[in-house]
């Protein structure tokens, strides 16, 4: 049995930090000791990732490779480039207890543990699904960020919407009609006495920025002008609604780890996965989809982080069969 506070987990990343963040979400909730290990193949090797070997310089047998042991009881990894490296690891070290977060895009794949989104299609014996993503937010992350929030924020009156805007995607870009619909439920049916905390993302279109702001004249509300450090998590920890555009899982996953009224609003175009999924969620109770009366009061959490996080625990200490010695 592995002591959880002796745990050893090493986090493979290509550095891309939605990915990387999900990974340590995992190792956190193990706990023990987690270290980062950037990959970071050049070309030739790169073109054939996922399918193809690691470098011959990044080889575990040389000191300065990521995955040089001494090796670690569970490493977490994601992300098209970690692939082969886990797979590699597994090869080397058996005992490891290897899990890829999302569809590493192989048929064959000797990780111990894949978890994917509902959305993607990759399923089997080794392969676990949920709603929603891994994600660092925890209660105890929200109580720290509430102590932590500016006083911008603390001093808007309650009821507090905090509202989490996404943008363009690789494919769709999100559309000034969406933003005019969006703009017309902020300044006409959200009550004039709630509070709103905006913040954009980078992939957030000046369009989309202007025509909300325009629309809360007259509202109490904060928008972070995207200088310093983003209040993301001081939002969602002071808020007692919370309103987030459907394009980003990750953004529908940090909001869905809260404990309050979730309403999600679907710009014209947005990944089609992602409607399979939101069509799921909102089943759950105090999820729902924009416009609709706005409620505030308390929600069981979707917590996919500790799925996850049992998983791993249950191949580090698989439980005896009955009756086996």
């Amino acid at each position: 049995m592995v002591a959880t506070t002796g745990m050893k987990i090493w986090v493979l990343s290509d550095g891309k930090p939605g990915d990387e963040n999900q990974c340590l979400s995992v190792a956190e909730r193990l706990g023990g000791s987690i270290e980062l290990r950037h990959v970071a193949p050049a070309a030739p090797w790169v073109w054939l990732m996922p399918h193809g070997p690691i470098p011959p310089s990044d080889s575990p047998q040389k000191p300065g490779s990521p995955i040089h042991g001494p090796f670690p009881d569970v490493a977490i990894a994601s992300g098209r480039r970690t692939v082969a490296y886990l797979r590699k690891l597994k090869k080397v070290s058996p005992q490891t207890i290897t899990v890829f977060l999302k569809d590493p895009r192989l048929s064959s794949f000797n990780a111990d543990l894949v978890w994917v989104p509902f959305h993607d299609k990759r399923r089997d014996s080794r392969t676990i699904v949920s709603l929603t993503g891994p994600t660092r937010i925890t209660p105890e992350h929200l109580a720290s960020a509430r102590t932590r929030a500016p006083q911008a924020l603390l001093h808007l009156p309650a009821p507090r919407v905090a509202l989490i805007l996404g943008g363009d995607t690789a494919k769709e870009k999100f559309g000034e009609q969406a933003s005019k619909r969006l703009a017309h439920y902020l300044s006409h049916e959200l009550p004039p006495h709630v509070s709103v905390m905006v913040t954009p993302s980078r992939r957030t279109p000046e369009h989309l920025k202007a025509a909300v702001e325009k629309a809360l004249i007259g509202h109490p509300h904060w928008i972070w002008d995207e200088q310093g450090d983003n209040p993301y998590f001081s939002m969602l920890a002071l808020a007692d609604a919370i309103i987030v555009t459907a394009d980003s899982h990750s953004m529908l996953s940090d909001v869905l780890s809260s404990e309050v009224p979730v309403y999600i609003f679907e710009p014209d175009a947005y990944p089609k996965k992602l409607k399979r999924t939101i069509n799921q969620l909102v089943q759950h109770p105090f999820v729902q989809l924009l416009p609709a009366p706005l409620e505030t009061g308390a929600r069981p959490a979707i917590d996919s982080t500790e799925l996850i996080a049992e998983e791993i625990r249950l191949l580090l200490n698989p439980t005896p069969l009955k009756g086996s010695q």
